[in-house]
């Protein structure tokens, strides 16, 4: 039997440190087919610290390219079910999973991470959890696919644009799930008949997986350059192209510095009605279903803005289910 450890081959590898996988944590946010492969690389490579968030259940459609996952799995907590197969796979290492919305975990969660990967199917999804790692300052490491065109995105705050600033966000229309919903993601959803489902493929699981794996063990590891920012991988035609995103929008509500600095106004007509002023700034943010707060208060839809006492130059703070943190501005009223 050979004497050789675990992780004896790669370190071979020049500049490897295991000593630094030893001490490292990666969230990694959904765990399913992007997920599985993402959170078995990591496993195997000897990360001491995985976190697993995912809410959804199993179905019979996951198990062609959800490699965790079994027939006798059907219906069972996804997060529970990788880390009980993660840790057969390396048991040397701690695992820990949240059977819940990664929106309803305490942030100090997520502030124990080095790096956070979001293998999330959503646009909503892929939106909140970069908001939510601009805000804390963590390395976010974002992929998705369709059909046999997949990508990868690395976002390091305040360095390189992020998610909600780059010019490359997919269309609305192409960001549903890949999925049928499990039975808790089909309970938190109001419609559950029109959901659109995307086309998918095992291959791409693995390729846009092991990409993601590899950029987090060069971000833990401190060796080799991370993708600067954008990869797209067309599978078909086995053509790969990574667009370096240079700047950041300096107007960008997530971590542009204007809103950073809390010095942008947003022009408001006193006729108009709060809805009014909403769907004005959903609009302008791309946002879903915003709710505008003063000193504490959520502002009442059918109320006019000339009955609410604002004032010029008055803070607000605007609030949405895509953002872990609200928009800051300041009303101009004219």
């Amino acid at each position: 039997m050979s004497k050789e450890g675990r992780y004896a081959r790669q370190t071979l590898i020049p500049g490897w440190n295991q000593k630094k996988l030893n001490k490292s944590t990666v969230i990694i946010v959904g765990v399913g087919a992007i997920g599985s492969y993402v959170s078995t690389i990591l496993a195997s490579s000897g990360v001491k610290n995985l976190i697993l968030i995912d809410f959804d259940t199993i179905e019979i459609s996951n198990l062609n390219r959800q490699l965790l996952f079994r027939d006798g799995d059907i219906g069972k907590s996804k997060s529970e079910i990788a880390a009980m197969r993660l840790s057969e796979l390396n048991p040397d290492i701690n695992i820990t999973f949240h059977h819940k919305k990664m929106q309803d975990l305490s942030i100090s969660i997520y502030k124990k991470a080095d790096v956070i990967i979001a293998c999330l199917d959503t646009f909503i999804g892929r939106r909140w959890i970069n908001s939510l790692a601009v805000k804390i300052n963590k390395p976010l490491i974002l992929g998705g696919m369709f059909a046999f065109l997949g990508d990868v995105q690395v976002v390091l705050p305040k360095k390189t644009a992020c998610f909600d600033c780059q010019p490359l966000v997919a269309e609305r229309e192409l960001a549903q799930a890949c999925t049928p919903f499990g039975e808790e993601r089909e309970k938190d959803r109001e419609e559950k008949e029109d959901e659109a489902k995307l086309p998918s493929v095992a291959t791409l699981s693995a390729i846009i997986g092991g990409i993601m794996a590899q950029e987090a063990l060069k971000l833990l590891l401190e060796i080799g350059k991370p993708i600067k920012n954008y990869l797209f991988y067309d599978g078909l035609h086995n053509a790969t192209t990574i667009i370096e995103l240079v700047r950041r929008k300096k107007d960008c509500p997530t971590c542009g510095e204007l809103y950073e600095l809390e010095q942008v106004e947003f022009v408001v007509n006193k006729d108009n009605t709060v809805k009014e002023l909403l769907i004005q700034l959903g609009l302008q943010f791309g946002l879903e279903s915003p709710d505008i707060m003063i000193k504490g208060k959520i502002l009442p839809h059918d109320s006019k803005i000339q009955e609410l006492g604002i004032k010029n130059n008055m803070k607000v703070f605007v609030m949405d289910k895509n953002l872990a943190s609200p928009i800051k501005l300041k009303l101009k009223i004219e």
